[in-house]
């Protein structure tokens, strides 16, 4: 079988880019010939038009970021595709009209559409309720490279507690929602240390945070670590945070809960579809919440020792990497029939 995978991002390092990783490496595990091709950062060639000229079917990441390059390209899709969600095409992009026209050709014409939340599939469901499509739930597994990097070589300060936020730099991600809490937490704690890891994509934002960067001492910033790395982050966390105003299903929350952090996220279908609050983690509406539950986690060790042992049978139970590729491999053999 011959899959050409479409991505918008592979060589930064995103949620898009984690999830195409993932998946061109299980499915080259189980003898697929896979191209990976992405779209929003290089260049279409002669070379990559032979590869989709004698593939066997196309699988398409992003609704909306492939609709705009396949109409501002002229790219024609002339082979059996199917489409996975990414995240903001559910949960931005549906929301606008003009954007949602402009997914309904691609959509209508997929053999199949994947999502990884049951909530995804309500909301594409309505939003295109006169339409016959084929919606299937696979839920993302966790994965990482082999190679690792030591902690000691990103110049880690070790904190008590040390605080993780694995997140691009732009709005939908909210990395400030939180600070006035825990700039109130680190006067409580006075050793801790609160790490931002992921890319610029918001000038402005990235602005705002050198501020308060060059306020407070205890707050940090790597860009663009690449999964090869993130498991030296996970194991210097003992607390990882989601912030986001919305999320499809956050890779980084799965990754830390197998790691053995204790996950602290914002209460949105995205995280609540992972997050079981107070058995595997904790979901907070607002700061207060937030602050409540972090005080759990920091002064009741046995119940953070539970829910990370929870955290860890969940991730194994529900988002189990041979899983993940099985569910694929048989969609892709149904598409092709």
């Amino acid at each position: 079988m011959k899959i050409l995978l479409l991505t918008p991002y592979l060589h930064t390092n995103r949620g898009n880019s984690t999830t195409a990783k993932r998946m061109a490496s299980s499915l080259k595990q189980n003898g697929v010939d896979v191209t990976v091709f992405a779209y929003e950062e290089d260049e279409w060639n002669e070379k990559i038009e032979g590869q989709a000229a004698n593939c066997d079917l196309i699988h398409i990441i992003h609704f909306y970021r492939f609709s705009k390059w396949a109409k501002k390209t002229n790219f024609q899709l002339n082979k059996p595709y199917i489409m996975t969600n990414g995240g903001t095409d559910v949960n931005l992009d549906l929301d606008n009209l003009g954007n949602r026209a402009e997914m309904l050709d691609i959509l209508q014409n997929a053999r199949a559409i994947t999502v990884f939340t049951d909530d995804a599939k309500a909301k594409l469901c309505h939003a295109y309720r006169e339409m016959r499509l084929r919606i299937e739930v696979i839920k993302q597994s966790v994965w990482f490279p082999n190679s690792e990097e030591d902690t000691t070589a990103l110049n880690l300060v070790p904190g008590e507690p040390a605080l993780l936020l694995p997140s691009g730099l732009r709005a939908v991600k909210d990395v400030f929602f939180l600070i006035e809490e825990i700039a109130w937490l680190q006067k409580k704690y006075p050793k801790l240390q609160f790490l931002i890891a992921g890319m610029v994509l918001d000038e402005n934002i990235y602005e705002t945070l050198k501020q308060y960067i060059e306020k407070y001492s205890w707050i940090h910033f790597l860009e663009n670590v690449p999964i090869e790395n993130m498991v030296s982050l996970y194991k210097w966390a003992h607390i990882v945070l989601n912030t986001s105003i919305s999320e499809g299903q956050s890779s980084a929350i799965l990754e830390a809960m197998q790691t053995g952090c204790v996950v602290l996220a914002r209460n949105n279908p995205g995280n609540a579809s992972i997050i079981e609050d107070g058995i595997n983690g904790y979901l907070f509406n607002d700061g207060n919440e937030f602050l409540e539950k972090i005080e759990l986690v920091l002064t009741e060790h046995e119940k953070a020792q539970w829910i990370i042992d929870n955290a860890k049978n969940y991730v194994q139970t529900n988002h189990f990497f041979e899983d993940e590729i099985g569910a694929f491999m048989k969609l892709y053999q149904d598409c092709l029939q």
